[in-house]
């Protein structure tokens, strides 16, 4: 498991990350065209060169993501699992977030929706060559209609699909479906075991509801007993969110993770949680 850093650092330290072979690239001024305002770099904490990177940096913040090794994932109890936002512009952009799809949820922080239909899409998406996909709203995974049904046949349980379709034709796409996942587990988050350098926990001062931040540092700790045992699907009790977009996390088993690896599918992502007793 590594820990990554991503952010902007001021152009005087150049020589720096070329002389530690850190990734970066130059951060164009809007206001100037090809005034360099400064380096958007990325490093891990394993780096050599990370603590010298930190000091330099004098406390700016840095988005931090948390790259786990396959072995990692092919062990873990649960993953939470993501598609890959390629189609971010196939999905009408009226119906993103239309109440003809998503309904309900609070106004401030965003928890408390349910999808209540289909999205539709521009038109058919033949060329879409991975297995998996998301549209980038945060919490949906779509599948190749023959996907689904391999993981259909593999007898996988927490989960239902749906057609997405298509305005013209007034029909159902072939080229993708939308796998939808129905159970929601209790509270699992284990309290004394999450870090708090980038995790916390915020209550809505319109709805009352909890929203977390996204667990980015680290694997997310939840309690096992608290997990529903006898699924391959399971949803978050808790609603993640930065904005007032937020949603619960999805859990695959690790079943359904050693299936995507042996079937070698494109296009998603997985992230092993910390399971407690």
């Amino acid at each position: 498991m590594e820990i990554w850093h991503r952010g902007h650092i001021d152009k005087e330290h150049k020589s720096f990350l070329e002389a530690n072979s850190i990734k970066h690239e130059p951060w164009f001024s809007v206001r100037v065209p090809g005034e360099i305002r400064n380096y958007m770099f990325e490093i891990h904490e394993g780096h050599a060169a990370w603590g010298e990177t930190k000091a330099r940096l004098a406390g700016r913040h840095t988005y931090i993501r948390t790259k786990s090794s396959v072995e990692e994932q092919l062990s873990a109890e649960w993953s939470i699992i993501y598609g890959e936002s390629t189609l971010s512009n196939a999905i009408l952009p009226s119906f993103k977030w239309s109440d003809k799809v998503i309904q309900g949820g609070c106004k401030n922080c965003g928890t408390g929706w349910r999808q209540v239909a289909s999205y539709t899409l521009k038109k058919e998406l033949p060329s879409f060559k991975r297995h998996f996909g998301s549209f980038g709203l945060g919490f949906e995974l779509f599948a190749r209609p023959e996907i689904v049904q391999m993981v259909r046949d593999f007898g996988a349980s927490g989960f239902d699909s749906w057609p997405l379709l298509l305005k013209k034709e007034k029909q159902e796409a072939t080229s993708l479906s939308q796998l939808i996942t129905t159970p929601i587990a209790p509270p699992a988050i284990v309290e004394d075991l999450v870090e708090h350098e980038r995790y916390g926990q915020t209550d809505c001062p319109l709805c009352g509801q909890t929203w977390h931040a996204y667990y980015t540092r680290g694997m997310l700790p939840m309690r096992r007993a608290a997990l529903i045992a006898n699924v391959d699907f399971q949803l978050t009790h808790e609603w993640f969110g930065n904005t007032r977009i937020a949603r619960h996390e999805t859990l695959v088993s690790n079943r359904i993770v050693r299936l995507i690896f042996q079937q070698q599918w494109t296009g998603v992502e997985l992230v092993p949680i910390h399971v407690v007793n």
